[in-house]
C-alpha cells in the first residue's frame, strides 16, 4: 500500500501501487488538501492501474466525498481524474461519482492515462 505524488506545474499526479485502502485515500486527500500547493493546481489525477488490491467500504467512499466536497467550499475549480480498469474498483468509483454530483469539482474515470490527462488538460 504506498502511493506517490509528482507534483507538476498545475496538476498532481498520484500514483497508487500495491494493496490500497480507503484510509490511504482519506489521508492522501487530508495531506494534500493541507499543502500549500493545493492551491494553485487545476487538477488531481488519480492513477489506480498499478494497484494489486483494494480494501475500500461505503464508508469510506461517503468520508472521502465528504472532505473533498468540504474542500470544494475554499477551492471552487478541480478536476479529479480517476484512471483505474479493475472491475470491482470501479464499483467504488462509480459511487464516489455519484456522491460528488453537484459539488463544485468535476470528477470523471478513464480506463487509460492518456484520456485521463487530454481531459485535465482542457480549459
Amino acid at each position: 500500500m504506498s502511493h506517490q505524488n509528482s507534483w507538476l506545474k498545475n496538476g498532481l499526479h498520484r500514483t497508487f501501487t500495491g494493496k490500497v485502502s480507503g484510509k490511504e485515500i482519506l489521508d492522501s486527500n487530508l495531506a494534500l488538501h493541507g499543502d500549500p500547493r493545493f492551491d494553485r493546481i487545476d487538477y488531481v489525477l488519480n492513477d489506480f492501474l498499478s494497484i494489486d488490491g483494494f480494501e475500500i467500504t461505503i464508508g469510506d467512499v461517503n468520508i472521502i466525498s465528504t472532505v473533498d466536497n468540504v474542500a470544494a467550499i475554499s477551492k471552487n475549480n478541480l478536476k479529479i481524474a480517476i484512471v483505474a480498469n479493475n472491475t470491482e474498483l470501479l464499483q467504488w468509483i462509480d459511487a464516489y461519482l455519484e456522491m460528488m454530483q453537484g459539488s463544485r469539482y468535476t470528477a470523471a474515470v478513464f480506463s487509460q492515462h492518456d484520456d485521463a490527462l487530454k481531459w485535465v488538460e482542457q480549459e
